[in-house]
């Protein structure tokens, strides 16, 4: 049978919390001899109350010749309790703490997106498929399941806008074969038809990629807020967001070339090959580098690729895929510091995407609501 010397150690192991597994089990079943009149129901703040009060009764108590090991043992138990249940107490503060992040958490974005129809209204699509098209019955699912018909106004086209909102995504082909993915809080604008137009011209706001199906009598453009691009027979991805510093435009597969809209009109416009991206800057200047196109593409295959990227471009991302706000806490010298070099799903919880970059070092998350703050 185990001393009482030994068991005394074993309880300053236990609070200095370098027990091992063994060591806890037999305290725990050691503790439950003595658990068996204990009042239950209590909350975290009562019971940490109350097993103060147990231990300061307990070591106060006159202790006769007799009963002196009886005494000891009951002040041992309730030592333990106060012991284990104070571990218990701290755990369920951090569960209620906004910095246990897996508490507060929240999931990822799905497919969600509305299509507005040139008399405005607005149609729900559904979560539960993948994508849309057009074609000469009108706007139907991938499936084939028909959302509605759409005419032409006096043989004019009728211009539909595809949004999707913060936690959103969604996929449509276009009248002419043109497939195009659309990232979170994006906009595209297109005709229901190409025929008869000159060319086909498309808006987008935010972020898509694009595979064009290339005919050249009649040429494809993109055109956002600083720039119009062109497709040559190819496939591509143009980030436009309002809130990024710079326009990136990522050439995948065969050819295309960028017009800056603040450039000169007898300026020619900046051809792209396969792997290379072009940076429009605030002025509209056009710079040119190769990059790795997974990291372009990441978001399209439900990835967060971080390649030598800092800390508030990735929230940006994160944010929008989220749907939450991000703030950062003055002085968090990690937020305009952290690099992140790596890969994580989109299909995680907010949670795990957080952890891993706290992994790397410097930086803490809290989550309230929707509300995401960085810290120290």
């Amino acid at each position: 049978m185990m001393q009482q010397e030994e068991i005394d150690k074993l309880l300053q192991k236990k609070q200095a919390g370098n027990c091992n597994p063994e060591e806890i089990a037999f305290l725990e079943s050691w503790y439950a001899q003595w658990n068996k009149d204990l009042p239950l129901g209590l909350t975290a703040e009562e019971l940490h109350e109350d097993l103060l009060a147990i231990k300061n009764r307990t070591s106060t108590l006159p202790a006769p010749a007799k009963s002196r090991k009886l005494n000891q043992g009951l002040w041992m138990a309730a030592s333990l309790f106060l012991i284990l249940s104070t571990g218990l107490y701290f755990y369920l503060q951090q569960q209620n703490s906004p910095y246990n992040l897996a508490r507060h958490d929240i999931e990822p974005g799905s497919n969600k997106a509305t299509v507005t129809l040139a008399n405005g209204q607005k149609i729900d699509l559904s979560s539960l498929k993948g994508g849309v098209m057009i074609d000469k019955s009108g706007l139907e699912y991938n499936d084939g399941t028909n959302i509605s018909e759409i005419a032409a106004d006096k043989g004019i086209p009728q211009q539909l806008t595809l949004s999707t909102p913060n936690g959103g995504q969604y996929h449509i082909t276009l009248s002419d074969g043109t497939r195009v993915w659309l990232n979170a809080a994006s906009s595209l604008k297109f005709p229901s038809s190409f025929a008869g137009l000159k060319e086909r011209r498309v808006e987008l706001i935010g972020e898509a990629y694009f595979e064009v199906s290339h005919q050249a009598k009649q040429p494809f453009r993109v055109q956002t807020a600083g720039q119009i691009a062109e497709d040559l027979g190819t496939s591509f991805n143009i980030n436009s967001y309002a809130d990024e510093p710079t326009g990136k435009t990522t050439l995948i597969e065969g050819s295309m070339q960028i017009q800056s809209l603040k450039a000169p009109q007898d300026k020619q416009p900046t051809l792209l090959k396969p792997g290379q991206q072009a940076a429009m800057s605030a002025t509209g200047a056009i710079s040119l580098r190769l990059v790795n196109t997974e990291e372009a593409l990441g978001w399209k295959n439900d990835n967060f690729i971080f390649d030598g990227e800092d800390l508030k471009s990735a929230m940006r991302k994160i944010a929008r895929w989220y749907n939450i706000e991000v703030i950062y806490e003055p002085g968090a010298k990690a937020s305009s510091t952290l690099i992140l070099d790596g890969l994580v799903s989109r299909k995680s919880k907010l949670s795990e995407v957080l952890k891993w970059i706290e992994t790397i070092g410097g930086v803490r998350f809290k989550i309230e609501g929707r509300r995401v703050t960085v810290t120290e």
